[in-house]
């Protein structure tokens, strides 16, 4: 099932998703993907060019986001205030190197080079491979897709929510600071969803 976000998202720091509860439904939230497409430009709105040198810090997907919010029928279950390093922490800790080199890179996981995480040198010349290849993906201003789990506690466990449970989901976009690393200039990220 393919769920949108209930509001526009164009310059919002804010996005929600809800699943109203259906009949005969009954949802599994350790499968909850969240699919999303961005872009980056210049902090005036401008196009990010091919000589802008900004990269994205490691599993772009989910850091985008520093708090994220479930309620299940208008009430709030969970609130992770620390999303954003709890994901990190998540995808480095427990996947293994096959996963984080498969299905974690859907949402831009590139383990960054060990004693180089404060290198931001996004060219070849650069030494942290993580953001080399993140900027590869991101260069020139073009639309990247990402997509990947939401980590979730009520995810963790191995029951299904019954049938006619409305889930509302709520996504802080963290800020641009955090997630863009850059030499010189100030960038911003753009959600197209």
């Amino acid at each position: 099932m393919e769920i949108h976000p209930v509001a526009s998202i164009s310059d919002s720091n804010t996005i929600e998703f809800q699943i109203t509860g259906l009949g005969d439904a009954y949802f599994d939230l350790s499968h909850i993907l969240l699919n999303i497409q961005a872009k980056i430009l210049k902090a005036d709105g401008t196009a990010f060019t091919v000589n802008d040198k900004c990269g994205s810090i490691n599993y772009l997907l989910n850091i985008t986001f520093s708090e994220c919010h479930i309620s299940l029928n208008d009430q709030q279950i969970s609130s992770e205030s620390n999303y954003a390093y709890k994901t990190y922490i998540q995808s480095t800790l427990f996947h293994s190197d096959s996963s984080q080199k498969n299905f974690l890179r859907a949402g831009m996981f590139y383990k960054d080079t060990a004693g180089e995480f404060d290198n931001t040198d996004v060219t070849a010349a650069g030494k942290n491979l993580g953001l080399n290849q993140c900027y590869e993906r991101v260069k020139g201003g073009k639309i990247f897709d990402m997509c990947g789990i939401l980590h979730i506690d009520l995810g963790t466990q191995p029951r299904l929510l019954i049938s006619g449970t409305t889930i509302r989901v709520r996504l802080l976009k963290a800020k641009d600071k955090f997630t863009l690393l850059a030499t010189s200039g100030e960038f911003r990220l753009q959600i197209e969803i």
